[in-house]
């Protein structure tokens, strides 16, 4: 075995540890390759690892033999190796045959048919002088296959195309790449190495090829034309013959129809009748289930009057308790209040009392102390004096109580204004709030008839309605016929201005619903209701196929007055049938006034009335005997009505007027607002001058009071037992002090407890009192339910006779007489099949389809075209007298003829168009990738330089066909590009050209690469300049290091073959280094 294996060491990269990782071989790669007699080897065996691989030896040692023994055993030619003209020229002198052995890994996700092959295929080439074979091999040596396909295919499904140059770089194609100076060489290089020589040859070569069956299809298709002219001719002679005996041939089949015309005319109506039977019958499980479904709310809605009426009895119980409990609690309440009013009363009396004795026993002291000293002072004229005093004093104390007597009353007065002006203030305050709210109301009122003028939908439910419709259009498509609504939209009203709102009564809801033809329809317009925010829309499935109802007038209410049916008018007529089904309006009766429809409705009882409706707001009707009457709410001319205008003057004159009462009353309430202050203004200025003439009364009274005491003292004589007296009483007086205070403190402590005890009752009462006020709204409450149930269970009555009455009056009769007519139809049908069996047969009429409509014909129709197309056949048979069998065959034949070479001819243009549009889709996308390859190989390229701080740009012109390099040197003061690499140093343009190499390499996939002599160009550079110095080495040395980084990065395998020194690359886990023996002299 003649190979070499370098020492294997472990390379550690500072700046990349991944070579540290031991590589794995993936599928497609190339395990071991083994040579017998294959050019200069016998035999020979090398392994590969899945990195880096790096073949060294000298010239002329086998090296390039390894990637020719590649490209042939991957299926390339001989030729294409530019090593020999025939694969026997590869075979060893002096040896009759070759074999190639080359084990394939095959492991992985990429795996080629892992359970056939396993983890390796194994490609075996044998070469013969006469003859060579394939034969692909799984992991155990077992033959699987041995045609040129199954290479083909596993080649295709690896990936592996040894002709292009960035897969295998033979030496040639290393010197061509090297040696392309100019733009053109470079950009045959680039186009190739891309494949995308190879994708545009095909492109062209399959226009060419699409273009020349194009002529050869269009001549083709010019040929048959004189042919298909006389085709034509001869197409026209047998129409003309054929004509009459087509007509000849109708003419049997149609009186055999006329015959049989007259029992399928019958046939038809039976056909009508049993539908319309059916139909009828159909409608007796819808009415039952309706009358059903009424008698389960009636005897829901009873339960729940029954249930309601419970409840509002305990109720009413329980609140007559709580007011009983409240009036037995008034009366403590009050003797409570009562009771603390006197102990405060007598509390304060007491109160007074002591304050008086308090201050008489101040005097009394006071008195001792000063009777020596007004025993002394006693002359006469003191004595005089002394009068006149207490006579100015008295009568000044008479004028002050006069005037604080006059001063109270007035206090009272003002205060009893006051209160009066209070409560007009609070008057017109109440009468402006309720002409501000008639106002508002009466706006409001206004906008929503001035919105119903200007879109009569929106009157039927506004926007929600608006929404809806909105939808509906938007998804018209979806439903099977149009819903139909709101109802009201659809109604003209007959004298509107007077009926408008009677009648918007009388249908009542049924004005905002809708109408569908099917459950489906009406699934989907409820789900567009609840879309548009409208879940309470009523919605009503109808056949829209009846035609308008025609009521009967015994049906009719037996009355001169007006029907709501009488008034409506519509141009649909569902519309009518839905009101008259589910509306009854044609038994609501419309009268002027009150006193009519009391007459009408409880005195004359008309047959097939139900309601009576009064233009004045009365609904009137009777049931079982009971007379009822009903107030209908709201007023105003109703959405119905045509006209809106007069209507809107009259609230808006209604609408000033409530706002100039409105704004009265705030006037007049300012009025009384300063008539109030000035009234407080006066008050507090009397009272005020009321407090000031009581202290100045006080003041006199205690002054008239001591004056008398003193005139007392001074007319009588004061002996020395008066003192003694004195003091005595003061004693006295004292101990009744200190009891009266005693029994202060006592009333002080009986009236706090009464007032707590006054407090504590006046707490429960008002409880009481809440709580029977709820009570009593509970009670009211309850009492409008009951009401509401007992509305409901009216209209479910009303609705269980309604339906009753239908089945009764419309459906069994209906259906009994359609009965009776189809027995009469078939005893009809009977008679004329017995006649029509006597011409002929009825299987024969089956015979006739050729004559087209006749069985939408009547029978006197048929008659008439017999009679037209016998005259037609005497005129043609004069005309023609050629024989139109011989016609017919030669027809025939050049018929079959050109038809075969037609669809032939038609079948390759179709193929044809086909494959233009693939190709022109093609032609697109081999553009677009053709413009991303050179944008990505540029980049690539500058991604590549930067490693070194170079910059660098790769132009391609596809039209030119032209490719340009452009390179930056960062040490280039004047910062211009290098178009030309002869312009840069060898070691620059060693490395640019290996960034142009690797930029090629990377948009590429191939599962392993090889490059023989990849580092000529290296050399030949370095050479070209000025000697081989230290500095192209370190540029070499750069130049190897990013290869083999490139190539450990990229991931697929590589094999490099030099001659050349590759020192200052270590061997690792991913870089593996085999030494070639030397050549043999």
């Amino acid at each position: 075995m003649e190979e070499g294996m370098g020492e294997s060491t472990t390379r550690v990269c500072p700046s990349n540890l991944r070579y540290e990782q031991q590589p794995q071989h993936t599928a497609g790669t190339i395990k071991k390759i083994r040579l017998e007699n294959f050019m200069c080897h016998e035999n020979f065996e090398m392994e590969f690892v899945n990195a880096v691989n790096f073949v060294l030896g000298q010239n002329g040692s086998g090296k390039s033999a390894i990637l020719t023994a590649l490209c042939v055993a991957f299926g390339s030619r001989a030729k294409k190796t530019d090593r020999a003209n025939h694969l026997k020229d590869l075979i060893k002198k002096g040896c009759s045959n070759a074999v190639i052995h080359v084990e394939i890994q095959n492991e992985g996700e990429d795996a080629f048919k892992p359970e056939i092959y396993g983890d390796v295929i194994i490609v075996e080439r044998r070469i013969s002088v006469s003859a060579n074979s394939i034969i692909l091999k799984d992991h155990q040596g077992k033959r699987v296959g041995h045609r040129i396909a199954d290479l083909r295919e596993m080649v295709e499904h690896f990936n592996i195309d040894v002709d292009n140059p960035c897969v295998i770089m033979s030496q040639d194609k290393s010197r061509e790449f090297l040696h392309s100076g100019n733009d053109k060489d470079k950009f045959k290089f680039f186009y190739k190495a891309t494949l995308l020589q190879q994708v545009n040859d095909l492109l062209e070569n399959i226009s060419k090829e699409i273009g020349v069956a194009h002529g050869i299809v269009k001549d083709l298709e010019g040929s048959i034309k004189p042919v298909e002219k006389e085709l034509k001719e001869l197409q026209d002679k047998i129409k003309a013959m054929e004509h009459i005996e087509q007509m000849s041939v109708d003419i049997q089949k149609l009186k055999k129809k006329l015959a049989w015309s007259w029992v399928y005319d019958v046939d038809k109506n039976l056909q009508a009748q049993s539908a319309k039977i059916d139909k009828l019958k159909n409608r007796i499980p819808a009415c039952q289930a309706k009358i059903d479904q009424q008698l389960n709310d009636i005897e829901r809605l009873k339960e729940g009057i029954s249930e309601k009426k419970d409840v509002i009895a305990i109720m009413m119980e329980e609140y007559t308790q709580l007011n009983q409990i409240i009036a037995d609690q008034n009366q403590p309440l009050s003797l409570a209040r009562k009771e603390a009013l006197e102990l405060e009363h007598d509390c304060n009396s007491k109160t007074s009392k002591v304050q008086k004795m308090l201050q008489r026993l101040k005097k009394l002291e006071q008195e001792v102390q000063d009777l020596h000293e007004q025993h002394v002072k006693n002359t006469q004229a003191e004595k005089s004096d002394l009068e006149e005093k207490l006579k100015g004093l008295q009568h000044e104390v008479h004028a002050a109580e006069l005037d604080w007597g006059r001063l109270k009353e007035e206090e009272t007065k003002l205060m009893n204004n006051i209160n009066l002006q209070n409560e007009e203030i609070k008057t017109i305050v109440y009468k402006i709030q309720d002409h501000e709210n008639n106002c508002n109301e009466i706006s409001k009122q206004i906008r929503d008839y001035e919105q119903k003028q200007g879109n009569k939908i929106a009157g039927f439910g506004g926007q929600r309605v608006i929404h809806l419709i909105y939808l509906v259009e938007k998804n018209h498509q979806r439903f099977k016929m149009p819903p139909i609504g709101p109802i009201g939209v659809h109604l003209n009203l007959l004298d509107a201005k007077k009926w408008a709102a009677t009648v918007e009564h009388a249908i009542g809801g049924l004005l905002n619903s809708f109408i569908v033809t099917d459950h489906k329809d009406f699934l989907l317009l409820k789900q567009l209701a609840k879309e548009a925010n409208y879940r309470n829309l009523q919605i009503i499935i109808y056949d829209f196929s009846i035609p308008r109802l025609k009521i009967p007038q015994h049906m009719l209410p037996e009355t001169n007055h007006p029907s709501t049916l009488s008034l409506l008018q519509s141009e649909n007529d569902t519309v009518i049938n839905v009101l008259v089904d589910l509306g009854n309006v044609e038994r609501q009766v419309l009268v002027k006034d009150y006193d009519t429809g009391k007459v009408v409705a409880f005195n004359q009882k008309p047959r097939n009335l139900k309601e009576i409706y009064t233009a004045d707001g009365k609904k009137m009707f009777c049931r079982g005997g009971v007379e009822t009457t009903l107030p209908l709410k709201g007023k105003g001319p109703g959405r119905l009505c045509s006209s809106f205008e007069d209507h809107i003057k009259d609230l808006r004159s209604k609408a000033s007027d409530e706002q100039n009462a409105a704004n009265e009353g705030k006037s007049r309430k300012r009025q009384a607002e300063i008539k109030l202050r000035e009234l407080e203004s006066n008050l507090t200025s009397v009272k005020r001058h009321c407090e000031n003439v009581g202290r100045s009364l006080s003041s006199k009274k205690l002054a008239l009071e001591e004056a008398m005491h003193q005139h007392a003292a001074e007319n009588s004589s004061i002996p020395s037992s008066s003192v003694e007296e004195l003091d005595v009483e003061i004693t006295e007086f004292k101990k009744k002090l200190e009891e009266e205070q005693i029994l202060l403190e006592a009333l002080r402590q009986r009236k706090d407890e009464a007032s707590g005890k006054a407090k504590d009752l006046k707490v429960k009462f008002d409880k009481l009192r809440g709580s029977a006020e709820d009570k009593f709204t509970a009670i009211e409450k309850a009492g409008s339910q009951c009401r509401k149930i007992e509305s409901e269970l009216e209209s479910a009555e009303q609705g269980k006779a309604h339906y009753e009455n239908l089945m009764e009056n419309k459906v069994l009769p209906a259906i009994k007489k359609a009965e009776e007519e189809y027995q009469e139809l078939t005893k009809m049908r009977e008679e004329y099949a017995k006649k029509a069996s006597i011409i002929c047969p009825e299987y024969e009429i089956n015979d006739c389809d050729s004559l087209e409509g006749c069985d939408m014909k009547t029978p006197d129709q048929i008659s008439a075209e017999l009679k037209e197309l016998n005259q037609k056949v005497e005129h043609e048979c004069r005309r023609h007298s050629e024989p139109i069998a011989d016609l017919r065959m030669l027809y025939e034949k050049k018929q079959r003829k050109i038809m075969k070479r037609q669809k032939v001819y038609k079948a390759l243009r179709q193929k044809l168009d086909a494959c233009q549009r693939a190709l022109e889709i093609r032609g697109k996308k081999f553009k677009s990738n053709a413009t991303r390859l050179k944008q990505q190989l540029s980049w690539k390229f500058n991604d590549h330089l930067r490693k070194k701080g170079i910059s660098g740009l790769i132009k391609v012109n596809y039209e030119e066909k032209t490719l340009s390099i452009e390179v930056q040197m960062p040490q280039d003061a004047s910062n211009r590009a290098v178009r030309d690499t002869r312009g840069l140093s060898g070691g620059e343009r060693s490395f640019s050209t290996l960034c142009f190499a690797l930029a090629l390499h990377e948009m590429s996939e191939s599962p392993f690469r090889a490059m023989d002599e990849f580092d000529v160009f290296m050399f030949y550079m370095l050479n070209s300049e000025s000697g081989f110095g230290l500095q192209d080495a370190v540029s070499r040395k750069i130049s190897l290091e990013t290869l083999v980084d490139f190539c450990v990065a990229q991931g697929s395998q590589w094999l490099f073959i030099t001659p050349h020194d590759t020192s200052t690359v270590k061997p690792g886990p991913k870089v593996k280094k085999m030494q070639m023996l030397a050549p043999r002299s």
